[in-house]
């Protein structure tokens, strides 16, 4: 079965594409498989909290269970959300394709964001009066990325923790979301994807999985495309 993997949609943030992800679920194949990779929905307990826009996208993918296998895997925002009625989603901390590829949000693999709340107030401050008074439309981590040495730390702990984890259980390939940044890398022998999000401009990522293989593709609102990003070998 061809299966789709993308991440932090970020249901209920305004920076939410959710205009482009709808498109995107108009191009899927029938059949397909659809996996949520974690953050869907932000800080929300339950559906009747999201806007009108927001809630109709979980409503069409309410409908999509009915005609399509749909995995919702629970990030570290939406791992307590309750859908008033889930249709035929599927709910879960992360989801495998035999031992070609496993699926989980990231979060699992982040022990430097939690430790480091203290340390990152006064970046979370900035951002929070560039966004009161500049009326920014800037998702927290695309301000984030400006700091770009912290950020590339980050990235690497999530990456290393998540490549150690599919080599000691034998899996090929692992994909995660979390960090906002799409990669894919070959590290250790294992291959490392990650589908980035839905809150920021220009491309958007998507993992496909089918008979040929797994692949990274990107495309925009209205299509995602063929092209794949060329694989970067580490030592």
């Amino acid at each position: 079965m061809k299966t789709f993997i993308v991440s932090d949609l970020h249901l209920g943030l305004k920076q939410c594409r959710e205009a482009a992800f709808l498109a995107f679920l108009d191009g899927l194949p029938d059949g397909a498989r659809l996996v949520l990779n974690g953050d869907t929905v932000t800080h929300f307990y339950s559906d009747d909290n999201l806007s009108a826009e927001h809630s109709g996208v979980v409503d069409r993918l309410r409908e999509e269970s009915y005609r399509r296998e749909v995995i919702w895997i629970h990030g570290n925002n939406d791992r307590r959300l309750k859908l008033g009625d889930p249709g035929e989603i599927k709910f879960a901390r992360d989801y495998a394709i035999g031992k070609r590829l496993y699926i989980t949000h990231g979060d699992r693999f982040d022990w430097m964001m939690p430790s480091l709340r203290v340390v990152l107030i006064p970046v979370r401050l900035v951002y929070g009066i560039l966004a009161y008074f500049k009326k920014s439309k800037m998702h927290v981590a695309e301000y984030a990325k400006r700091f770009s040495g912290m950020y590339r730390v980050l990235c690497r702990h999530v990456t290393w923790n998540a490549v150690r984890y599919a080599r000691k259980h034998g899996y090929e390939a692992v994909t995660c979301g979390h960090t906002h940044f799409v990669e894919d890398r070959m590290v250790k022998g294992i291959r490392y994807l990650n589908t980035g999000c839905w809150t920021e401009c220009g491309l958007v990522a998507v993992v496909v999985v089918d008979e040929d293989g797994v692949c990274l593709q990107f495309g925009t609102a209205k299509k995602i495309g063929k092209k794949k990003y060329s694989p970067i070998v580490t030592n």
